[in-house]
């Protein structure tokens, strides 16, 4: 086979392998079109070799060998005739070789602008690859976008309803308030409610007991009433005769000076002028040791009392309803001072400016010699330690074994003075005072019990350090102190502007939370000697 068939036959099998590929490049997605463009480059690259090497055949059979002219000899005609047609032969394959040729650098153009289709196709590809990362990072960016707006609306309601949740922890802290102040005035109405019948019943006796009186004997009844007046005037001469030299033991010998009160004279005259005049006057034995100011580094701390141990009845009659203050028990108690009037407004707004604390609301009635209010036992606590530190002494709030011994003074009667409430001895609801039930009034403006303290009846409620008991069982019988108890209620003792007849006692006992505040809850204070 000649050179010129050998790359015909291998021309015709490049242009069958180039026309294949051109139908799956036509058919294949865009990653396998590349790839097939690649590869059809490199068939163009091997057809153009190709007719390189068909050319270079081509001019060498135009060449060909030197002529030799043949002479006809021996009669070689047929020979002539064989190598004409053999020339024929290869200028119509030539020829054909040719137009082959053509047709493959026809096809070649074609595959070359299908190259360049495949080509321009593929940078689109990678335009809209691109252009579908910049959408997709747009995207994401807007998603980012989104995600934060939405964080922000988020921390926005988040916030929202904290406020919400406070607003209304704060209501039900009111709420809670109120209804404790509402439970204790429902208690008082049933405490009233029970002394007033059991005050019918006493009246009930009395009058049975004079209506038998009255049926018995008038000349027996005469008699028993000689004998009883002559009895009893003996009794009282004995018993002068017996307690004048005790008496005169129990008389300090050095008595304190005796501060003004800070309540005007006018005041002082008609709290001696309106004393009722039945009654039952009180002895009493204990009497204080002294009264005193501690200097402080801006001044003086409050007037304090200083008061001797001893031991008293705590709590209330068994007889009486009032279940959280029995059982009644003895306890002793050791020295301590106690401040003669309830902390005012003066004494604590000087703690405040000192501290940068709140200045507590006066509700308008005025401050200086006003008692304090409005202050809650936290803040109490913490006037305290200031004192202490101003003093260089112990200070704290009294406990209630401490408030009832100070407050009693040695009685055993439902008020310091006597069992009877009297008019102006006191600020209350019923007290006959010009403050009764519309406000407190200045420290002092009603007479001292036998302790030389003022206002242990009404004016305002006080705090004391002591968690609360529900009542006095397994009471401790000696210290200051009884431990343990609900720390979450903190007891205030006594009574105030608003009290009634039936809470007026020193044994009265009330609890609060310690971040308590009303405008009729104040305290004093103690020093431990």
């Amino acid at each position: 086979m000649s050179s010129i068939t050998q790359a015909k036959a291998e021309a015709q099998k490049l242009i069958k392998r180039y026309n294949k590929l051109q139908a799956e490049a036509k058919t294949a997605d865009t990653a396998e079109a590349a790839r097939k463009a690649a590869e059809a480059e490199k068939l163009v690259s091997q057809i153009s070799a190709l007719q390189s090497a068909i050319a270079k055949l081509q001019a060498k059979d135009r060449e060909g060998a030197p002529y030799k002219p043949t002479v006809p000899n021996k009669g070689s005609v047929a020979a002539v005739d064989s190598t004409s047609e053999e020339i024929r032969r290869t200028e119509a394959e030539k020829t054909a070789l040719e137009e082959r040729i053509g047709r493959i650098e026809e096809a070649q153009k074609k595959t070359r602008a299908q190259i360049e289709q495949l080509t321009r196709a593929k940078a689109e590809l990678a335009r809209l690859k691109q252009e579908a990362e910049k959408s997709a990072a747009h995207v994401a960016q807007e998603r980012r976008a989104n995600d934060e707006r939405l964080q922000q609306e988020l921390a926005k309601l988040i916030k929202k309803k904290e406020a919400e949740h406070l607003a209304l922890k704060q209501e039900l802290d009111a709420v809670r308030q109120q209804a404790l102040k509402d439970a204790e005035l429902l208690k008082i109405q049933r405490d009233a409610a029970r002394a007033m019948i059991e005050k019918q019943k006493q009246l009930e006796q009395e009058q049975s007991l004079v209506s038998r009186h009255r049926r018995s004997n008038k000349g027996m009844l005469i008699a028993v009433v000689l004998v009883a007046i002559i009895a009893l005037l003996i009794g009282f001469f004995t018993a002068y005769m017996l307690t004048r030299p005790l008496e005169t033991n129990l008389v300090d010998t050095n008595p304190p000076k005796s501060e003004p009160s800070p309540s005007n004279d006018k005041a002082a005259s008609s709290h001696s002028s309106t004393d009722d005049e039945n009654e039952t006057p009180v002895t009493v034995v204990v009497k204080p040791i002294g009264m005193y100011r501690d200097p402080s580094k801006n001044g003086q701390g409050p007037l304090m009392v200083k008061l001797p141990g001893g031991k008293f009845k705590m709590g209330s009659k068994n007889s009486l309803p009032y279940y959280d203050e029995r059982p009644q028990h003895e306890v002793t108690l050791n020295s301590f001072s106690i401040s003669k009037y309830e902390i005012t407004f003066e004494e604590y707004d000087q703690f405040a400016a000192a501290t940068g604390q709140a200045l507590p609301d006066d509700k308008g009635w005025g401050r200086g010699k006003q008692p304090v209010i409005n202050v809650s036992w936290d803040e109490a606590t913490e006037y305290t330690k200031w004192l202490t530190q101003q003093t260089g002494h112990q200070y704290r709030l009294p406990s209630e074994r401490e408030w009832e011994y100070a407050a009693a003074a040695g009685t055993e009667t439902t008020y310091w003075w006597g069992y009877e409430i009297g008019k102006n001895r006191a600020n209350c609801g019923i007290c006959g005072s010009q403050w009764d039930n519309k406000q407190p009034a200045p420290v002092g403006s009603f007479p001292a019990n036998a302790f030389g303290l003022h206002d242990t009846i009404g004016n305002v409620l006080e705090w004391t350090m002591s968690c609360f008991h529900p009542n006095y069982r397994d009471s401790p019988a000696v210290g200051q102190m009884w431990e343990g108890g609900d720390c979450s209620k903190r007891v205030a003792r006594s009574s105030s502007f608003k009290s009634y007849e039936n809470t007026l006692r020193t044994t009265k006992r009330n609890s609060y939370s310690p971040t308590t505040r009303m405008n009729m809850l104040g305290f004093r204070v103690v020093r431990v000697d």
